[in-house]
């Protein structure tokens, strides 16, 4: 989503590799039917496309005009896990030929020869990153779509639509290296960040987490793994929870002085050696 327009602000990622509880396919699925639930406005409200494609050299695709009302099609072309796959939501426009930016987006695409599986969705919020209501919504997203799963890494952004975390950019570590080792060393840190169950074993479980007293919240997903909510609302993630989160996951993050990317202001991480705590 590295060309994601401004109009929207908001986006989710998860990472699904080959220890996921149920078949990759499945949670696919899981995915855009929670997000058409749960993300995107009422039915009647906005017009969608989807668009799933079989394979990285083409092969078959399956295009739908309206996800939901052709979405027993759309999920059949989603559970083979399809090489890529999106819907796109926009607000009908009152005249015909008038460009209307989408007001949602969601996407899976195989990465590293298909042995993982990138998710993605991305909203328009605007003011409601301010609202506890729209905020806990998109954590109910995440452990609904995410429950069967144990997800290799979970985050949701605000203002950053780049395909790697700001740690990972912030310390030179390429993309395919940290999915590598995602269940080893935890690819960065977010107001949303998903740990995988080894690293939150390493880090003492749920428990120990919440003791901490650096995550609003700490949910449990059923197929393995934590979901840690740093604060209430996106927009009270400031520097002083930035630095609790940073505290409170150094130890399974991945070592190194972070530096500044000029081609990414505003980077939401602590510029320490995590290797210090």
């Amino acid at each position: 989503m590295d060309d994601e327009t401004p109009s929207m602000d908001v986006t989710l990622w998860a990472t699904l590799d080959e220890q996921a509880v149920v078949p990759r396919g499945e949670l696919v699925v899981q995915w855009f039917r929670t997000a058409l639930d749960r993300l995107v406005p009422a039915e009647g409200s906005v017009d969608s496309h989807g668009l799933a494609t079989e394979s990285i050299g083409g092969g078959r695709e399956v295009r739908v005009q309206d996800v939901r009302a052709d979405w027993p099609v759309f999920a059949e072309a989603l559970r083979p896990l399809p090489f890529y796959a999106s819907a796109g939501f926009h607000v009908p426009a009152e005249d015909e030929g008038v460009w209307i930016d989408d007001v949602a987006r969601v996407g899976a695409v195989q990465v590293d020869r298909g042995s993982r599986t990138e998710l993605s969705a991305a909203l328009r919020a605007g003011e409601r990153i301010d609202d506890p209501g729209f905020c806990a919504g998109l954590v109910d997203f995440l452990a609904m779509a995410l429950d069967a799963a144990d997800p290799a890494f979970v985050r949701v952004d605000h203002l950053n639509f780049h395909e790697s975390t700001d740690l990972e950019a912030a310390l030179s570590r390429s993309r395919r290296k940290s999915r590598r080792e995602s269940r080893s060393l935890l690819r960065g840190y977010s107001w949303v960040t998903g740990v995988p169950g080894e690293l939150a074993a390493r880090l003492g479980g749920a428990r120990a987490l919440r003791a901490t007293g650096a995550f609003h919240a700490v949910r449990e997903l059923r197929g393995g793994g934590l979901l840690l909510q740093a604060c209430e609302t996106l927009a009270g993630y400031d520097a002083h929870r930035v630095r609790a989160v940073f505290h409170a996951l150094a130890p399974v993050l991945p070592p190194g002085m972070p530096v500044t990317d000029p081609a990414r202001p505003g980077m939401r991480v602590v510029f320490e050696d995590a290797r210090a705590y």
